[in-house]
């Protein structure tokens, strides 16, 4: 009773931060200044107001009049202008909300070819106030990702639990996962970027109950559930999923054949769901496509360069505001590369003390993320060469991060003890991410209200 009432505590303060926080900075950052969250938001108008999904045809002009207005003033004056502070919000001038014709809209943007899992949730927010004026509707949208980004937290709480087996440890890890700060901003915007990220951190906690239960039937249930909805969130959620079939058949016991079999089964609905979606998108969508008639090598020179994925994988990972356009100081980003560091180095110097799994843990979290990016470029290069388009940002990866973070905090409290410090090097690490968290908060506020 007392393991349950602490468990219960803790879970509670971490959603509760998460909450607080994430409402405090769907407030904070201005609207349409989300990651793609013009596009995002069409989407959610579109079921929002006519309950259907986007038209998917050539040609077709996106944005509902409202989206418009709101976007080219305050959105398109400081977009990859970050110089440049936001236009007052009384430059915003809403149509009138009972004008029907300024919400209609073909849902035809950029998000068009994404599933309908998180649009149809933040629609059901918009609907809810319907009647208000534009603005309000918007922030109820962005207030479904704050849901979504206590879910994480949660499922992240759940996670610690199973792998340290106490409540503290996970809400060490719900609170390092939440307070990630691209996390954390993708939390507080329209993007389907919050769904997956959830869905990722529940299924790894669900494999995680498994490691400790081979028969926990919630643990199969949460994994089928949230690979599903991953699934039906967005196509991107693909790329964990070999990574979920692998730590499925290492909890079950990758030596027997059943293991991998039943690992195949669970995550089959979700990977079914992308490729029936996928599909869907590429041959009844009939986007037009643009044949890049450059060499594979001359692609690869410039999606590969070392400067841009230096940005991609590090600088747009943990923090970037806006459209990619606004960075924190380059020391916090030099501080958090020194924590990777220092992890790796606490597994070397402690590898013959640390447990079998966690030298699991080691390999699982670097061979995966290793994985997920060869993965990400390899189709990034083929769509260069068939859409001339670029695909890859940082927080494609940011599904994986549950279990990157479990490797860090493990790596870095092995590192403490094998120095003798009496300072455990997780906690030490989530206060340092809570402060580059207020650092990128106080930088959004130069940013946009200077």
């Amino acid at each position: 009773m007392s393991a349950n009432r602490s468990s219960i505590s803790w879970v509670a303060f971490v959603a509760g931060i998460a909450l607080v926080r994430g409402v405090l900075l769907a407030g904070l950052i201005p609207p349409m200044n989300g990651a793609d969250e013009p596009a995002h938001f069409d989407y959610v108008q579109r079921i929002g107001e006519d309950l259907r999904l986007p038209i998917t045809q050539p040609g077709c002009i996106g944005y509902s009049a409202e989206n418009r207005a709101v976007t080219s003033t305050l959105n398109e004056p400081i977009k990859f202008r970050p110089s440049r502070p936001m236009p007052p919000l009384g430059a915003f001038v809403p149509p009138d909300p009972a004008n029907l014709a300024s919400r209609a809209t073909l849902g035809c943007g950029a998000a068009l070819t994404y599933p309908p899992v998180y649009y149809v949730s933040a629609a059901v927010a918009y609907r809810i106030v319907r009647d208000a004026p534009f603005l309000q509707r918007f922030f109820a949208a962005r207030l479904v990702s704050v849901g979504w980004g206590v879910l994480t937290a949660c499922f992240a709480f759940l996670l610690g639990v199973a792998w340290f087996g106490r409540p503290r440890d996970g809400a060490l890890l719900g609170t390092i996962v939440s307070a990630q700060p691209m996390i954390a901003h993708l939390a507080a915007s329209v993007n389907n970027d919050a769904a997956v990220t959830a869905c990722a951190a529940g299924a790894f906690a669900a494999v995680a109950m498994l490691l400790n239960d081979r028969t926990n039937r919630r643990a199969f249930l949460l994994l089928l559930v949230t690979t599903v909805v991953g699934g039906f969130s967005k196509p991107l959620f693909g790329f964990i999923l070999p990574m979920l079939g692998l730590g499925i058949a290492l909890a079950l016991g990758p030596r027997r054949l059943g293991s991998w079999l039943r690992s195949a089964a669970l995550l089959a609905p979700s990977a079914l769901a992308i490729a029936g979606w996928s599909i869907h998108t590429r041959f009844i969508s009939r986007l037009p496509l643009i044949t890049d008639r450059r060499p594979y090598l001359e692609v690869a020179k410039f999606t590969l360069d070392p400067r841009r994925l230096y940005v991609i994988w590090h600088k747009t990972f943990w923090m970037c505001w806006g459209w990619l356009d606004t960075w924190l100081d380059e020391g916090y980003y030099s501080a958090l590369a020194l924590v990777m560091v220092l992890a790796a180095a606490g597994f070397v110097l402690a590898w013959r003390r640390v447990d079998l799994r966690d030298r699991w843990l080691f390999w699982f979290a670097t061979g995966g993320s290793l994985a997920i990016i060869a993965s990400l470029h390899a189709v990034e290069l083929m769509l260069v060469r068939r859409i001339g388009q670029v695909l890859v940002q940082g927080r494609y990866l940011l599904p994986f991060f549950p279990v990157q973070a479990l490797a860090l905090v493990t790596g870095l409290r092995s590192l403490s003890r094998r120095l003798g410090s009496w300072m455990d090097g997780g906690w030490a690490f989530a206060g340092m991410l809570l402060v580059v968290d207020a650092a990128s908060i106080a930088r959004a506020l130069v940013r946009y209200y200077a």
